[in-house]
């Protein structure tokens, strides 16, 4: 994806910029060719195409052409006067032909200006047969005198882009062998964290085996140590998650912030240093108000007064993307909380909001699915007492299980239906009793069924097909609300119309039990 979005905004820039090219290009053949040769060019109506192909100002005029675009990338030039006719190619044999109706001459008489980037096998040159080349076509509206309501004839002008398109895709291979990379390191590191889950499940289930074997007569206490190692295992997991997706965001944020930080403290320069350059032009322009006349021609090729315009806007649109970033960077550090040791009293909203960033790619809509909406209700909270790296995980679980549950949904209906389907999870918080936060996350995706709802929270139950889901999830972040928050976890299920889970938690610590808490959603 990152490979054609790249591919595709570099052709259009490709062929944007060769479209400059070949417009100023035309400005010049204007102020050059037309005004010698536009008289004729505009009066060959009574010639035949042989005589015309055999004309001396044709000839004339076609080694003026190879003259000045020698060095330059344009490898052919057409000119047609205003009923289609060619009236001058650097091809003699296309001398003649009708183009009246083809949407480039019909584009450009209007006073349009209008390009097409294509491929040749083969294709006569100036001078020379080319094969195997990337030709960009433009057809550009002739003004008379710089009159742009006064349109005379059309070029049209074919530049050869072959080594702009070579390294357009080279670079998009390199972007395709750079995320193969990474994501082969990514598998990697992830194939070595299963591995060593599965030797110390073998090396427990091993364990358990033996102890079964051995103390067929202490069944009561080998429930209650297997209970511990379930207990300690899913504590393993949960650990060894946090910290590697910890490292693993808080790494990625920290080298995005680096170079971000350097573009954003430079732009502040950057933008004085441009208006000082601008404000020193209007002033010559106030006091010399009649500049000699290549200061001027300069000017009108660059469109002076557009860049004065442009120029500005373009360095506050570099700034809002850089403040962009830095906000993901924002979210990225308050999700992993990797430089939060123990409890601390943080905004619940802001770890909502950054676990929303964190899934943004999935909430988004495609052609094959609708766009899943957020709603917030957020209430009137203080600062909760809590482990913020572990809330987030709770956060992130559940909202990846909401977005699971709509995307079943939206499978299990055709592409017309995806137009009326409104898929939905809000987000609510409120404060109970002035002791108690509570956090309701709600989807209307499929439900849970009747019969499983009691699993739910069990360690290594999921309904998911394998390699989508471990069933740990809801089981560690139960585990962390009860035990490390001494808080509630809930859920609310109707099969066919979404689920509900309300997650509850005291304000501080100490002192508060989840015996004391006496209210449902």
């Amino acid at each position: 994806m990152l490979a054609f979005f790249y591919r595709q905004q570099a052709v259009y820039d490709l062929v944007t910029l060769t479209e400059e090219k070949n417009v100023t290009l035309t400005k010049f053949f204007a102020n050059t060719i037309w005004q010698k040769y536009g008289s004729f060019l505009s009066s060959t109506q009574t010639l035949s195409n042989e005589a015309l192909a055999a004309n001396p100002q044709i000839r004339q005029l076609n080694e003026n052409v190879i003259v000045q675009l020698e060095s330059l990338s344009v490898v052919k030039v057409k000119i047609y006067d205003l009923q289609g006719r060619t009236v001058f190619s650097t091809d003699f044999s296309q001398i003649g032909q009708d183009k009246s109706q083809t949407s480039g001459f019909l584009s450009a008489k209007s006073g349009q200006v209008i390009s097409q980037l294509g491929h040749r096998d083969t294709f006569k040159a100036l001078k020379n047969i080319l094969e195997d080349r990337d030709l960009l076509s433009s057809y550009i509206p002739v003004h008379a005198n710089g009159n742009k309501r006064d349109i005379v004839g059309v070029f049209e002008l074919y530049s050869d882009v072959t080594p702009l398109v070579q390294k357009i895709n080279q670079t998009q291979c390199q972007i395709i062998l750079g995320s193969i990379a990474i994501l082969a390191s990514l598998y990697g590191t992830l194939f070595l964290f299963i591995q060593r889950a599965d030797r110390l499940l073998k090396r427990q289930y091993q364990q358990l085996q033996e102890s079964e074997s051995s103390y067929r007569n202490q069944a009561d206490e080998l429930k209650r140590v297997l209970h511990q190692l379930q207990q300690t295992q899913t504590q393993i997991l949960q650990n060894e998650k946090m910290s590697s997706l910890g490292q693993l965001v808080a790494g990625v944020a920290h080298e995005i912030n680096n170079p971000v930080t350097f573009i954003h403290g430079n732009l502040h320069h950057i933008q004085k240093h441009t208006q000082d350059l601008l404000r020193l032009i209007q002033l010559y322009q106030k006091h010399y108000p009649h500049p000699v006349t290549e200061i001027q021609v300069e000017a009108e090729e660059i469109e002076l007064e557009f860049i004065e315009e442009d120029l500005p806007k373009v360095l506050s649109s570099i700034e809002i993307g850089s403040k962009r970033i830095s906000d993901i960077v924002v979210s990225l550090r308050n999700f992993s909380r990797m430089d939060e040791v123990g409890i601390k009293a943080i905004n619940i909203h802001e770890g909502l909001d950054s676990t929303l960033m964190i899934l943004q790619h999935r909430l988004k809509g495609s052609r094959e699915k609708p766009e899943i909406q957020v709603i917030k209700d957020y209430g009137t909270i203080p600062p909760v007492q809590c482990y913020p790296g572990m809330l987030n995980q709770v956060f992130m679980n559940i909202m990846a299980n909401a977005i699971d549950s709509l995307e079943e949904m939206i499978e299990t209906k055709t592409n017309s239906e995806h137009h009326n389907l409104s898929c939905q999870i809000t987000l609510r918080t409120s404060l109970i009793k002035d002791k108690w936060v509570q956090i309701a996350i709600a989807d209307n995706g499929c439900g849970i069924p009747q019969e499983i709802q009691e699993r739910i929270f069990e360690p290594f139950f999921t309904t998911k097909p394998v390699g989508k889901g471990t069933g740990m999830g809801t089981s560690i972040s139960y585990q962390i609300v009860t035990e490390k928050h001494q808080g509630k976890l809930e859920y609310f299920s109707t099969l066919g119309r979404g689920t509900e889970v309300v997650i509850s938690i005291p304000v501080r610590q100490s002192g508060v039990r989840s015996q004391e808490l006496g209210f449902r959603s």
